[in-house]
């Protein structure tokens, strides 16, 4: 690389040299005399001119060695450069040579080198490759060994479950049958128990039926005295609210009257009798607006929807 570079600045150097050299042999210019008749003047300076002439001739002389010397002196370096210049493309060349040598070399080195690894490299391949198969076989003998150890200890732990299972079954149906007896006898017992129960409870009824049916029908005495009562009140409180005259005297009239809890009259029908006689009748209850009643519920249950005859009392 530095050989090149310096090649290429010899040759600049040297073209810029015969540049030089064109330029300077074109810079005289020489005329030729013209035919016409020479002035005063121009003869005046041919005759300077003849008088210097020798001078002028060793002049040119002297300018002619210079350039001679010069241009020896310029061939001589142009020379000396173009030496310089193909020294060193022998010595390029030689580089290159080398550095070709040098390559081949380093190439046939870097080939072997690599052939030394692939070698080195299908060697260890083969080395990892018989390792890994020697692995491979111990693992496969282990895993063998260990499924076989495990094979027997699922054996053992199967016949093992087994047993508890068996064992634990017996348990179960001993204990069911324990629990079954002892169900049987606690159901006999609760039957039992059920069956006195029940004939107590049937003894019971009975004795609060017969007492019930004497309650009830002392009580229906009660209720029918309450009634009969309760319909002689509301009697008078019509009897109280009707306007009779002379024309009702021996006639009467049979109403139906619905009454609330409170004894507030809901309705009134008339069921049968004379008209003028049931119109004051029915005129006397709505009037009246309530009615005597009784709290008690049964007695009420009597009196809420009563048939009730009116008869004008003089």
């Amino acid at each position: 690389m530095l050989a090149s570079g310096y090649l290429t600045h010899v040759l600049k150097s040297f073209g810029v040299h015969i540049v030089f050299g064109v330029i300077l042999v074109f810079s005289f210019h020489f005329e030729a005399p013209k035919p016409d008749k020479p002035t005063e003047l121009e003869v005046k300076a041919i005759d300077a001119v003849v008088i210097d002439q020798a001078t002028l001739q060793q002049q040119v002389k002297e300018i002619q060695k210079q350039k001679a010397d010069a241009k020896a002196a310029e061939e001589k370096r142009v020379r000396e450069l173009e030496n310089r210049a193909k020294e060193a493309e022998r010595r390029l060349k030689r580089l290159d040579q080398e550095k070709s040598k040098s390559e081949r070399a380093a190439e046939e080195a870097k080939r072997k080198a690599q052939a030394e690894k692939v070698k080195a490299e299908k060697a260890r391949a083969e080395r990892l490759k018989r390792e890994q198969e020697a692995k491979s076989a111990e693992k496969a003998a282990a895993e063998a060994k260990a499924k076989k150890e495990a094979e027997q200890k699922a054996l053992r732990e199967a016949a093992e479950k087994r047993k508890r299972e068996e064992e634990e079954r017996k348990r179960l149906e001993e204990e069911r049958r324990k629990k079954e007896e002892a169900a049987r006898i606690e159901k006999e017992r609760q039957e039992r128990i059920a069956q006195e129960k029940a004939l107590q409870e049937k003894l019971l009824q009975e004795q609060l039926a017969l007492e019930q049916a004497a309650r009830q029908k002392a009580r229906n005495k009660v209720v029918l005295t309450e009634v009969q009562k309760y319909k002689a009140l509301i009697s008078a409180k019509i009897q109280q609210n009707l306007i009779v005259d002379e024309t009702m005297k021996g006639k009467s009239c049979r109403l139906n009257i619905k009454l609330a809890f409170s004894g507030l009259v809901t309705r009134v029908k008339v069921l049968s009798g004379e008209s003028k006689i049931c119109q004051a009748a029915e005129r006397a209850v709505l009037k009246a607006e309530t009615l005597p009643v009784s709290k008690e519920q049964d007695v009420y249950q009597q009196l809420r929807d009563i048939n009730l005859t009116v008869e004008p009392e003089f």
